[in-house]
């Protein structure tokens, strides 16, 4: 017991802050894209069918699907980031209590959340303007994917971070990968072999997700008596100040999916002006931008409990050096990426599917989307570092700023001046003025960071 402790606080106290950054971003990057190579596995086979439709009913049943990833930043990242944060304050009976509270709250508002979906997706896919053959496909994917699957997909998230705030980053790593290795081994199967199309896709991710749930509930039960975060079967009292915390700091991360979903719901409403093969690729580009934001994401994400903890340990220097090392490795990797991005737009795309019209609307969409990358880097970075340090505000005015309020009317004002291609240059310039906020937050955090010290 003591041992695994023992290595636990090495590596958040004492392993150089490179390597202690590496060891922790690694294998949450290297996770983060297996999920996401599964994500895009539905997309590539289900453009093997040919039918346009049902790319189009994954591209607008995204908003409603985004909304279960906030779910799992509200908890996950809120949940995660207090129990980094009392470990190192040394309150490991309280950290255990958090962990408890987080896997009840969320399965029990996913739950909600799964119903409301089952009574009414129908009005809200209506709602986000689709319509006929993809309506129904629509609807077969959000029921597997959130009717059924959506507590699995919570769960996934949540407990990944509960093991990641123990700095356990490749335990979590190993079971949210392996579910999404599954995926893309039942894609095929069940969209061809059982020529269930769409609606295969959407089940092999629900069972992906259980898969990867098992794995991190069978670790967290396996290590449960050598480790700091002591779990319970059902939740015990816990402080009003503890489930603040968690939301203080959970809700930006909710906040900045649900925006994004707002965001997104608007783009795909007036993208439907046009052709139905532009929202195609529109949806195909926003599967190919994924590689690079999540692995920028990723190591923002992997970096978050080594703030967490030596900030309420107060070793400011050892998270300052966190957060420089973070910050320049993922400028390096977001540049290379930006670059590759825009050579080999069209290859990408044609990968997904093969019809020319789509082709082409898609890799222009891809290199004008995909200008946001460096900027959204100093954005995740410094996100997590307000994540970590419970800096609840600032990461609130970064997540509001971001998505779904300033860059709405910003939509509407660019499809006029340019129509359809316009909507594609809001994120990166929103992007660019959501780096420059947070460069002055976090200096405006740091000054006065020093001045009470």
């Amino acid at each position: 017991m003591e041992g695994t402790k023992g290595n636990e606080k090495e590596l958040f106290e004492n392993m150089p802050v490179r390597k202690a950054v590496l060891t922790l971003a690694v294998p949450t990057v290297v996770s983060q894209l297996i999920v996401l190579i599964y994500n895009l596995a539905d997309t590539w086979f289900i453009g093997q069918t040919g039918d346009s439709r049902q790319v189009a009913a994954v591209t607008v049943s995204y908003p409603l699907f985004m909304l279960l990833g906030g779910l799992g930043n509200l908890f996950g990242i809120g949940g995660g980031s207090l129990i980094s944060r009392l470990l190192g304050r040394g309150e490991t009976e309280n950290a255990g209590k958090t962990g408890t509270f987080i896997i009840w709250a969320s399965g029990i508002a996913t739950l909600l959340y799964s119903l409301f979906i089952f009574c009414f997706g129908t009005q809200a896919l209506s709602v986000l303007g689709t319509g006929g053959e993809t309506l129904i496909f629509a609807e077969q994917y959000l029921f597997w994917t959130v009717v059924v699957g959506g507590i699995p997909m919570v769960f996934n998230q949540v407990l990944a971070n509960i093991v990641r705030a123990q700095g356990r980053a490749g335990a979590a790593g190993r079971g949210m990968s392996a579910g999404g290795i599954l995926n893309v081994a039942l894609d095929p199967l069940f969209i061809f072999g059982l020529h269930m199309n769409v609606a295969g896709a959407a089940l092999a991710t629900c069972i992906s997700n259980v898969v990867s749930v098992l794995y991190l509930l069978g670790h967290i039960i396996r290590t449960r008596k050598e480790s700091a975060v002591q779990m319970t079967v059902f939740p015990q009292r816990i402080g009003l100040s503890y489930v603040a915390e968690v939301f203080s700091v959970g809700m930006p991360a909710a906040l900045q999916i649900v925006m994004a979903s707002v965001s997104n719901s608007v783009m795909i409403r007036l993208m439907y002006g046009y052709a139905g093969s532009a929202i195609s690729g529109l949806g195909i580009a926003q599967k190919i931008e994924m590689v690079p934001f999540q692995i920028v994401q990723g190591l923002s994400s992997g970096v978050l409990p080594l703030i967490a903890y030596n900030y309420a340990s107060g070793n400011r220097k050892r998270m300052d050096g966190a957060v420089r090392f973070s910050l320049a490795a993922g400028a390096a990797i977001s540049v290379v990426l930006f670059v590759m991005a825009e050579l080999s737009a069209s290859w990408l795309v044609r990968f997904f599917i093969k019809d020319a019209v789509t082709i082409n609307y898609g890799a222009v969409f891809t290199r004008l989307r995909c200008i946001a990358l460096p900027f959204i880097n100093i954005e995740f970075m410094l996100i997590a570092v307000f994540q970590g340090i419970g800096g609840a505000k600032q990461a609130f005015v970064l997540s509001f700023f971001r998505k779904g309020i300033f860059d709405l009317p910003l939509m509407l004002l660019a499809n006029l001046l340019c129509p359809m291609y316009g909507l594609m240059l809001v994120g990166p310039v929103m992007e660019f003025l959501g780096a420059s906020l947070a460069i002055v937050l976090y200096r405006r955090q740091n000054h006065v960071g020093r001045r009470a010290t």
